[in-house]
């Protein structure tokens, strides 16, 4: 195969503009594990110990030191692996192209929603895993919030609230459901009651986040095809039958408590670490378009979050 000259390889700033602007809603990614813009591709972050909460000895008599303390800081790593997809688009599927249709701008989109859909996966499989969120608990039978006679999910929330604030300090401020835990949640009796003086109707995600009291309600929507190429079709939802009580920040740092971050490599990108490129492949007679990003989804604070496996049926 010839390979085009890499001096024919060429950001196509119009096309990363796309790329940076396009959104699947599905996607939350983002909205649990925080980008943080990197200059380099693996480094190392600090992990700041518990020690501000313990209690020292601050008197000091006249002419006295203070009394000197000591506190304790680790690190850990990260390595922000390079993502990319490219696209070939013929000349003659350029030709044919109706009006309407731009296959530039298409083609963009399509290659950043299935690197979106990548990340989504990456990032539920670190938050949902219960070798890393190790507060968690697995569900059934009438524990589950889809039984409606014994189950409480309120009551059950409002616990491990108290959990994570005794560990970080500060009160969770995120609720994750997967899609069929908010379907059950909007028809539990328990939650319906609070809205029995009211005009409402079908809850809706604004309702529950009054009821568990959060500033951020998530609701995992986005499927994924687990079927090999060729076979049937087989969705499954990508946050599954999870639910993630945990702490973000309004701003993200790496000197703010959060229960993870993406660490993104910018390598050339602005600051969301999206870049396209276009090179002419004359072997194809065709343009070529590649849409890249480098990450690292990691939990660097487990105590942030309490997890619920199966929390329905």
């Amino acid at each position: 195969m010839i390979m085009p000259d890499i001096s024919m390889v060429h950001v196509d700033q119009a096309l990363t503009n796309v790329s940076i602007a396009y959104r699947n809603a599905q996607f939350i990614a983002d909205q649990v594990f925080q980008p943080i813009p990197v200059s380099k591709q693996s480094n190392k972050y600090f992990i700041y110990s518990k020690d501000r909460f313990r209690i020292m000895d601050d008197a000091r008599r006249p002419g006295a030191r203070a009394n000197e303390i000591n506190w304790t800081l680790s690190t850990d790593t990260y390595f922000a692996e390079g993502h990319a997809l490219a696209q070939a688009i013929p000349d003659e599927l350029r030709a044919n192209a109706d009006q309407a249709i731009d296959v530039d701008v298409d083609t963009t989109e399509t290659l950043t929603d299935l690197i979106y859909l990548q990340r989504e996966i990456q990032v539920a499989s670190v938050a949902t895993d219960p070798t890393v969120v190790t507060q968690n608990t697995v569900l059934s039978g009438t524990s589950q919030w889809s039984d409606f006679n014994d189950s409480d999910p309120i009551a059950a929330v409002e616990t491990q609230k108290a959990t994570i604030q005794q560990q970080i300090g500060q009160p969770p401020n995120a609720l994750l459901v997967g899609y069929p835990v908010f379907l059950q949640l909007r028809q539990h009796p328990k939650i319906i009651d609070r809205f029995k003086y009211t005009q409402v109707g079908i809850l809706q995600p604004d309702h529950l986040k009054s009821v568990f009291n959060v500033d951020y309600f998530l609701i995992g929507g986005a499927i994924k095809n687990v079927a090999k190429e060729g076979d049937p079709d087989n969705f499954q939802y990508i946050w599954g039958k999870n639910a993630l009580l945990f702490y973000k920040p309004p701003t993200p740092g790496r000197r703010t408590v959060s229960l993870g971050y993406q660490f993104t490599w910018l390598f050339g990108a602005n600051t969301n670490g999206f870049l396209v490129k276009r090179y002419r492949d004359e072997s194809r007679t065709a343009d070529v378009v590649e849409v890249q990003l480098y990450y690292d989804a990691k939990v660097v604070a487990p105590s942030a979050a309490y997890l619920w496996q199966s929390a329905v049926a």
